[in-house]
């Protein structure tokens, strides 16, 4: 698995809901919107990236789309406001309910890192940044693309949180 913090600007369609009442971290399918309260009550790990996120400037909108075979999902930069900076996540859509949540939780801690570094505000200083805190894994066609350590090591520790607590729930 990949899972490589690509670097773009995705399109996102935000609905008019009041942004003080909601998480941070959201989607507009109902079924993400589970596997992100799954994710939470199955995983200390997540649940912790999930309210860091709620208490920065950044908004993390989670799809799922047809991705590169070469990637298990994304995360972009789409754009700022004052006091607000919104990133897109988007996950491949080809694998289990289950298996997304690890692949979810990789990208929360991309966006975590993105959260930590206020300034960077666009696709520019993303792409800057990971630069310096990461390292490449493709971009010799199209868009860089750059992973971190962190980000690969979360995967694994969410996938055993989710089968400790399956496992102590039966």
């Amino acid at each position: 698995m990949i899972g490589a913090c690509l670097v773009s600007l995705a399109a996102v369609h935000a609905g008019a809901e009041d942004l003080a009442t909601r998480s941070h971290v959201r989607s507009e399918s109902p079924v993400l919107r589970r596997l992100i309260a799954d994710a939470m009550s199955g995983s200390p790990t997540f649940r912790v990236f999930v309210e860091e996120i709620d208490q920065s400037d950044v908004i993390v909108y989670v799809s799922v789309r047809v991705l590169s075979r070469r990637l298990d999902g994304r995360i972009g930069f789409v754009g700022a406001r004052p006091g607000q900076r919104l990133l897109a996540i988007e996950l491949a859509y080809d694998c289990p309910f289950d298996a997304q949540m690890p692949r979810l939780a990789h990208e929360l801690q991309h966006a975590l890192e993105i959260a930590r570094a206020p300034w960077v505000v666009d696709a520019a200083t993303l792409g800057e940044y990971y630069r310096r805190i990461g390292f490449q894994v493709s971009g010799d066609v199209g868009p860089a693309a750059y992973e971190t350590a962190d980000a690969r090591a979360v995967s694994d520790r969410v996938r055993r949180e989710l089968a400790n607590s399956a496992d102590s729930n039966r």
